[in-house]
């Protein structure tokens, strides 16, 4: 038996020649033997029908360019490939994942989620949702149905199992929505006849019992839907933020208590702010500005009780306009964060990502497209988490769910 020596490295990897779908050791041996042998700047000599096994990092290395989804099995191996599965996911990166619904068929939504660790999409088969309302987000990883009969929600990272709840007392249309600590917190986009449009209610998951709250302050009375506010979530805190004037309260569920006014000042002629909560660096901004007549997308990390603006980074120029030509000319944006990846994306699903990878650095690129959004009429809903090897065995083990990677 050949070993490979610890200390080479390769320096470009083909993983496309990896076929880790059988759980045999001696298969997935010889699967990355033959990657090596076709790599052309590798040093390693590898005779025909010769056979060594990759340790430590050199193992490390190449499974930390394999799909998440092909390391289910890779785990299974041994000890030793075990371990370097878990080392090689010791940074995880958060898929966006797109689900449509279709208008004709509401049984019917399909889900595709964009994996950057590898730079690919997959195509998430899982049982139907067999639930008639429209599928709708408000916040990064929570998906939601709300009817006069029933409320379900989402919110594990492929938003495979659902809750199934009576309804809150409040009829509404388009309420933020979002999970915060042990509680389901539904605020706003209260519609019917008598019914406060600005009423708030709690769903404690331990109790399963609603609870009404003091509704929400009166300033956010003309920008209490979903499509005006934007929304972040900690453990103990629901920030609402309105989008077109940066308005910004919080709401804590452990004490009902809804906070004074804060503007996020950021100096600059932001015309559309979205927030979000990130692992490294907290909350932070996400904004549209328009500056000597040219539209522009930054990043500020939000600090302190009062909301502290600090710039971090900007978007380059040539993903804002591929955002701008998008959407007609002119430049709208939403955005979805976990872990420490911002998505940003337009109504047509052009999409650029950044990574914020600490001490003010943003690293940028464009997501590549996927014929995944289905007809013209679907209604699609983004939705953003990191997903990690345990989510996937439990999907798998489950057999609720598949995954399938769609060719370029």
């Amino acid at each position: 038996m050949r070993r490979v020596r610890p200390g080479l490295r390769f320096s470009t990897i083909n993983t496309s020649q990896i076929n880790l779908q059988v759980v045999s050791k001696k298969n997935l041996q010889r699967s990355v033997c033959k990657m090596a042998a076709a790599n052309k700047e590798q040093k390693v000599g590898v005779e025909e029908g010769e056979e060594f096994e990759f340790h430590g990092d050199i193992l490390e290395t190449l499974l930390s360019h394999v799909p998440l989804i092909h390391l289910v099995p890779a785990s299974h191996v041994s000890k030793s490939w075990r371990a370097a599965v878990s080392s090689s996911l010791r940074h995880p990166r958060p898929w966006l994942i797109l689900h449509a619904q279709s208008t004709r068929s509401l049984f019917t939504t399909t889900s595709h989620a964009y994996d950057p660790r590898s730079d690919i999409w997959i195509h998430i088969s899982h049982p139907p949702i067999n639930y008639i309302p429209d599928l709708k987000s408000s916040h990064s990883n929570f998906l939601y149905m709300l009817s006069n009969s029933q409320f379900s929600f989402s919110f594990d990272p492929l938003n495979i199992e659902w809750y199934r709840v009576k309804p809150p007392l409040v009829w509404r249309y388009d309420p933020i929505v979002a999970r915060v600590g042990n509680s389901v917190v539904i605020a706003g986009g209260g519609c019917d006849f008598g019914d406060d449009p600005l009423a708030v209610e709690i769903y404690d998951l331990s109790t399963r019992l609603w609870h009404s709250c003091d509704q929400m302050p009166l300033r956010l009375r003309e920008t209490m839907a979903t499509p005006y506010l934007s929304i972040a979530a900690t453990a103990e805190r629901l920030i609402v933020t309105d989008k077109e004037s940066g308005e910004t309260h919080w709401f804590d569920p452990g004490t009902k208590f809804w906070s004074g006014s804060f503007d996020l000042c950021t100096g600059q002629p932001v015309t559309s702010y979205h927030i979000g909560s990130t692992d490294n660096t907290g909350l932070i901004l996400i904004g549209l500005c328009k500056i000597q007549n040219v539209e522009r997308v930054k990043i500020w990390k939000l600090g302190g009780e009062n909301f502290e603006c600090d710039e971090m980074g900007e978007m380059p120029g040539e993903y804002v306009e591929k955002l701008r030509k998008g959407s007609c000319g002119k430049c709208s944006i939403n955005t979805r964060v976990a872990g420490n990846v911002v998505y940003v994306y337009n109504d047509v699903g052009e999409v650029v990502a950044c990574e914020l990878i600490g001490s003010g650095v943003c690293r940028w690129w464009r997501v590549r497209n996927v014929e995944a959004r289905g007809g013209l009429d679907d209604r699609v809903v983004f939705t953003c988490s990191v997903v990690g090897i345990d989510d996937l065995h439990k999907v798998m083990r489950a057999g609720s769910g598949r995954f399938e990677v769609i060719d370029e």
